[in-house]
């Protein structure tokens, strides 16, 4: 086999509108979803609360702090069963170390099964129950929910991966993830591993043009050429790649991005093979993974990942770990957005409340939560300030206050945390220098 190593930005607002309903079939398989392990099944009925998780809490005192979790469970899209599971897994955790403000943690699960309309269930279920807030939950579409929880004044927070546009919008919603931000940090990243000929690679889909935009200005802002990037486009669904892998390598790449899904890899990096053509490969957090890397040890070597997370193994993940394991948790992918994602969110939602005076509701949290302007996970993202909007990406992100971007480095198989720096692209998504 060869082993080959080998000024467009415009403000484009009108087509940015796009990635909230396009962008979910690239990243449905990046939050990790079921990967084939054991898993708790969903409810049956996605408006009902299917699951309240607590420690023992014999020492606890006063009022549950009730909050509501959200994840696809019954459905035909992937699920992701380790987003119940790992919130779940937090309340026994935190109850079992003293709650939060010495107040047990109810966590209260709801199935929207990826149907808009059941997340609008979801939203009215938590009204109902006077839940304090939605907490680091994931779906597909949440549009029919976020007008139910701006109107009850309860916080859409610390989503790993927004999607619908009001969940980059609403002052309700506060996500701790910025996926679209995978594009420019690989731009970047490759010409720190002084990749020169580059392909980025997509679903077959129309935000694919706003993917490579954002990538294209990660490239600039690096000081790259636009002028000599390559992008290639890869049905949807897997199977014979050949086509498309002939055009990537012709002439030869040393470096590809590919923001494409988990059962995407196989089949590319087999057509790949086929070329004779071996490029660095570099892909998003939860798709170019552990399972990809296994499967093609040698192909994935040296790749890069990139992540809204640090990797698992990392010192800020120990009490993630250790409650996995006390807790016997299912065989599920916890490195994933899904799973330490969630993690985050709680670990975010009760630093903020354990700082609140006075009662604790829906409202006062959502008043807490937006005066935050230092909130400091140790690590798990970056410090975040949800006092001050971003006007970046022609406006449409204002909510999006997480935009560092950490990496894996793949070897032998398995995903390291990188040793690098990671990459704050808040002024390279727009193209220019950091």
């Amino acid at each position: 086999m060869q082993q080959e190593r080998t000024e467009r930005h415009r403000a484009r607002t009108a087509r940015w509108w796009l990635i909230p309903v396009l962008a979910a079939a690239l990243l449905a398989a990046a939050c990790g979803g079921d990967d084939g392990g054991s898993a708790t099944e969903g409810s049956g009925a996605s408006t009902e609360a299917d699951g309240e998780a607590g420690g023992s809490g014999a020492a606890l005192t006063g009022e549950p702090i009730k909050v509501m979790n959200e994840a696809p469970i019954d459905t035909n899209a992937t699920p992701y069963p380790n987003i119940k599971e790992a919130a779940q897994i937090y309340a026994k955790w935190i109850n079992d170390n003293g709650g939060i403000k010495g107040r047990p943690l109810e966590v209260i699960f709801c199935d929207d099964r990826n149907d808009a309309n059941e997340a609008g269930n979801c939203a009215r279920k938590a009204v109902e129950e006077k839940v304090i807030a939605n907490v680091g939950s994931f779906t597909i579409d949440v549009s029919r929910g976020i007008p139910i929880y701006e109107e009850a004044s309860i916080a859409w927070f610390g989503a790993c991966c927004p999607i619908v546009a009001q969940e980059n919008t609403s002052k309700i919603s506060f996500p701790m993830g910025f996926v679209n931000g995978f594009n420019t940090a690989a731009a970047i990243k490759m010409i720190e591993d002084d990749c020169k000929s580059v392909v980025d690679v997509y679903g077959d889909l129309p935000v694919a043009d706003v993917f490579h935009e954002a990538f294209a200005n990660g490239w600039k802002s690096a000081g790259g050429d636009v002028s000599k990037l390559k992008t290639v486009r890869i049905p949807l669904a897997p199977g014979d790649y050949s086509a498309e892998a002939a055009k990537m390598t012709s002439p030869a790449v040393d470096c590809l991005w590919g923001n494409i899904g988990e059962a995407n890899w196989p089949s590319l990096i087999t057509a790949l093979n086929s070329t004779g053509v071996l490029p660095r490969l570099y892909g998003p957090q939860g798709n170019l993974n552990s399972k990809v890397a296994e499967q093609f040890p040698e192909e994935t070597n040296d790749g890069r990942v990139m992540n809204v997370y640090p990797n698992i193994a990392a010192p800020v993940w120990d009490d993630y770990r250790a409650a996995l394991e006390k807790y016997d948790a299912p065989d599920l992918d916890w490195n994933s957005l899904a799973g330490l994602g969630t993690w985050t969110a709680f670990t975010a939602f009760t630093q903020i409340v354990e700082s609140m005076e006075g009662d604790i509701t829906a409202e006062t949290f959502l008043a807490a939560a937006s005066a935050t302007a230092s909130l400091d996970t140790g690590g798990m993202v970056g410090v975040l300030d949800f006092t001050k909007e971003w006007d970046g990406g022609g406006g449409n992100f204002p909510r999006i206050f997480n935009r560092t971007i950490f990496f894996d480095v793949i070897k032998d198989g398995k995903l390291e945390p990188s040793p690098d720096e990671p990459i704050d692209v808040t002024a390279a998504f727009d193209g220019k220098p950091s």
